[in-house]
């Protein structure tokens, strides 16, 4: 089954840096009030827990792309509809096209939080624990920079194949900077229920997503689809400015992604 996402949701991007976690607990620096420090505004009772700087920084700077005046952007790699542009079990080679690819948890132990989450980059399966302790309530899996980027000038949008999901809502991102808090270039769609574990597909429109910082929508924004740099996902109990998911919950979940391909 294909699904186009009727959802434009605003996902999160990390709130804190490598250099702040040396020293103290991540807090986001926004214009306005993040969805987790809204959160705990209206809780004076959050749950706290040990925060692990350690697995901060670990996932942190899978993500960091140091200062390099040197560096000269490699031409872009272009996408054509149809393009598979990653594939589980085949993210470095074979059917896939682009520069090598990789996912990495990104969780919300970077604002803080205690939710937790693995990604196999062989078998495509995302599972893990989110945790409204410490305020937090989100996970997120991210793609490193690609180099060279990806032209998608030529495509619609973006298509998932996946398994599994249990009708949760997520949260698909797209960016097209490399910088660590950049804006997110976002779309939401609904897992299916199967149950039979057969995929499905879902499609995300390129030209409905929404442009957030921090699950905050920003105007001004011009998508660049030739400097396709990242992907990630996410599952949060956060909407979009401060808005709850209706469709998540506390607790164990799984996504199995299975390949992304351009339409």
């Amino acid at each position: 089954a294909v699904a186009i996402s009727p959802h434009a949701t605003r996902a999160f991007s990390p709130a804190a840096t490598i250099q702040s976690a040396r020293t103290s607990r991540p807090t986001a620096h926004t214009p306005r009030s993040s969805p987790t420090e809204l959160c705990a505004e209206t809780d004076a009772s959050v749950d706290r827990q040990p925060w692990d700087a350690v697995r901060f920084i670990r996932q942190s700077a899978r993500f960091i792309r140091p200062p390099n005046p040197f560096r000269t952007a490699g031409t872009a790699h272009v996408v054509k509809p149809g393009d598979v542009i990653w594939s589980a079990g085949n993210g470095d080679a074979g059917e896939a096209i682009g520069p090598k690819m990789a996912w990495a948890p990104l969780d919300d132990v970077v604002m803080g939080g205690a939710s937790s989450s693995e990604f196999d980059n062989t078998t495509g399966m995302w599972g893990g624990t989110v945790s409204s302790s410490n305020s937090g309530g989100f996970v997120g899996i991210r793609t490193t920079p690609f180099d060279p980027p990806l032209d998608m000038t030529g495509c619609q949008g973006i298509e998932l194949k996946l398994r599994g999901g249990d009708g949760k809502r997520f949260k698909a991102v797209v960016r097209d900077s490399t910088e660590f808090n950049g804006v997110c270039w976002t779309s939401s769609f609904d897992a299916a229920r199967s149950r039979n574990g057969g995929t499905t597909t879902v499609r995300l429109p390129l030209d409905r997503q929404v442009p957030t910082i921090f699950a905050n929508t920003v105007e001004g924004k011009t998508f660049k689809a030739n400097n396709v740099v990242g992907f990630q996902l996410a599952y949060s109990k956060f909407e979009y400015d401060g808005g709850l998911n209706g469709k998540f919950e506390l607790g164990d979940f799984s996504l199995q992604l299975v390949e992304v391909r351009a339409y």
